[in-house]
């Protein structure tokens, strides 16, 4: 193709450059000066030049000679500028951070907002500015919103706590970076410590004029906020999210304290959403709505729960550290996904509006983090009862299959073989937390020098009971055994079954596994010593129904038969 694009390029270099094709000037004669174009002319600005390119504009480096390729590297350093986003990311870094803790402070961690940067200077310079620190008054969330939404700016906090989850507290001063102004150093920080100004002034209206109401009087106006159109409002939701936190509170063992907390949370979970802060910066959604409900009287961990209902926001985010914020978050998702898919509106390719992924996402991850066992089929029910809409039993499954994928690509990220996760999710990717405690287990049982001995054992026993009339039964009958072989499987299955036998919860994997081991030689006398398949059909039978319920012990535990080797 580069011979094609170099032809192409030798006619577009004969076109006079206008202000839309003179941002490709540079690449193109580079590209042509390495494969022998030279003496490229092109005019821009009533201006000829033979091999040139352009500086910085406030260096007054319209029209730079080049001789060759090499030349061209040299002559952009010379600049100051830096081609390579690596050396430019780099030279950010040490720039932001020397500026910082020149006034005492240091740069909160934000790879976002780096690479962001990154790619919009060519010749970092790093330029501290401050700002009244009467604004430092403002939620800490509103102030370094305000920085990076607006203006990119790196906020400096101080050192933070060594205590888990600590953070410093927010200084005076911001950091910009611009493309090398020379001589021009204190105009562009007088000029971005006005607009800080301005923003955070804003900001501080905003926020005044919020407080003069109670965060419950907000709630009428979630009316006029539709979530989605047969769906109802934010209002509705909000309402939804409420009963259905009530209902799980009993599966989640909240006591009547965090219940009440539970309860008030869900009823003001939405209500910032209609503020004029959050209107302008959605980002703060939770944010505010924690400190408006402190500052309307409602009791601390109401306005916890309200901020934490959001997490995690994004992968790298925390999980909620209170039941109340967990039990609301979980509400809020599980109404998403259940009323979402009820519409129609399932994520497809690309296209997911409602960022449906993300909230899978944040479900079962909090539900791992917080070692909850809870079966998503029943909780989604729970969820389509309260809609406005009808909840289909295709379109539930349909939810669920959405949910245990998500649940799938977490593991496989986390580096667990493709295998494991499978035979893990088959069978218990309705229960993440649980899912999550079989995978650790059963990668474990995979590794052991003993498990060529035995996958291959209970895998014999599934194997020959795999019939097209749909399986034998599980009746087993002791008085059809005629050899030694028959009645010794039997009695190692009934000490396994006993072992296993719990009405609360499935067994684990481990105590599926623990019970299986000793059954080993037993299984293999039986293959070398009986011959399953006679002519007999009540012995024949009897036989299978007796493998049949060895390999039931492994239902809803794992599906074996996705593993390697089996």
């Amino acid at each position: 193709a580069l011979p094609k694009l170099i032809s192409n390029i030798r006619i577009i270099k004969t076109m006079r450059w206008n202000a839309t094709n003179v941002a490709f000037s540079r690449p193109i004669r580079w590209l042509l000066a390495l494969h022998g174009e030279s003496a490229i002319p092109f005019k821009y600005a009533g201006l000829t030049a033979t091999n040139a390119t352009r500086g910085l504009r406030f260096n007054h480096a319209e029209n730079l000679p080049v001789a060759d390729a090499a030349y061209y590297f040299e002559t952009i350093k010379a600049q100051g500028i830096l081609l390579n986003p690596a050396e430019r990311k780099a030279s950010i870094e040490r720039q932001i951070h020397a500026l910082a803790k020149q006034v005492g402070g240091a740069i909160p961690n934000d790879p976002g907002l780096l690479l962001e940067v990154t790619h919009l200077v060519e010749a970092p310079a790093a330029l501290l500015g401050e700002f009244d620190p009467l604004h430092l008054e403002l939620p800490r969330e509103a102030l370094i919103s305000v920085m990076k939404k607006h203006q990119r700016y790196f906020p400096v906090q101080s050192a933070p706590t060594p205590s888990p989850g600590g953070r410093g507290e927010l200084l005076p001063y911001f950091i910009t970076v611009a493309n090398k102004p020379e001589g021009q150093y204190t105009a562009v920080v007088r000029g971005n410590e006005d607009v800080i100004r301005a923003r955070f002034t804003d900001a501080a209206y905003f926020v005044r004029e919020d407080m003069k109401k109670k965060l419950a009087d907000f709630l009428p106006a979630l009316d006029k906020l539709t979530f989605q159109a047969e769906l109802g409002s934010m209002r509705d939701k909000a309402q939804r999210i409420e009963a259905l936190a009530g209902a799980l509170a009993p599966l989640v063992g909240l006591s009547p304290e965090e219940q009440a907390a539970t309860a008030r949370a869900a009823q003001l979970c939405k209500a910032d959403l209609a503020t004029q802060m959050v209107v302008e910066m959605t980002s703060l959604q939770g944010v505010m709505g924690r400190d408006y409900a402190l500052h309307s009287g409602e009791a601390e961990d109401v306005a916890v729960a309200i901020f934490e209902h959001y997490l995690p926001r994004s992968s790298d985010d925390i999980s909620p550290k209170t039941k109340p914020g967990l039990v609301v978050g979980l509400a809020d998702r599980l109404d998403s996904l259940a009323g979402l898919f009820a519409a129609g509106l399932a994520p497809s390719g690309n296209k997911d509006p409602f960022a449906l992924r993300r909230a899978a996402l944040g479900l079962v991850g909090n539900l791992i983090e917080w070692n909850l066992p809870l079966d998503l089929q029943s909780a989604l029910s729970l969820a389509a009862e309260n809609l406005p809409i009808e909840a289909s039993p295709a379109s539930q499954a349909e939810c669920l299959n959405f949910v245990i994928e998500r649940l799938r690509h977490i593991f496989l990220e986390q580096g667990y073989a493709h295998d494991v996760v499978d035979a893990i999710v088959s069978a218990q990717g309705h229960n993440p937390a649980l899912a999550s405690q079989a995978v650790k287990q059963l990668s474990e049982w995979v590794g052991r020098e003993d498990w060529a001995t035995i996958l291959p054992a209970y895998s014999r026993c599934v194997r020959i009971t795999r019939t097209g009339d749909g399986g034998p039964g599980t009746e087993v009958s002791a008085a059809l055994f005629d050899t030694d072989a028959e009645d010794a499987l039997y009695a190692a299955l009934q000490t396994a079954e006993a072992a296993l036998a719990n009405d609360a919860q499935r067994p684990t994997v481990d105590e599926f596994l623990t019970a299986i081991v000793p059954m080993i030689p037993a299984i293999d006398r039986f293959f070398e010593d009986v011959l399953v398949m006679v002519d007999d059909e009540r012995v024949r039978a009897n036989r299978l129904a007796l493998l049949q319920r060895i390999a039931n012990l492994a239902k809803g535990v794992a599906d074996m038969s996705k593993l390697e080797g089996f």
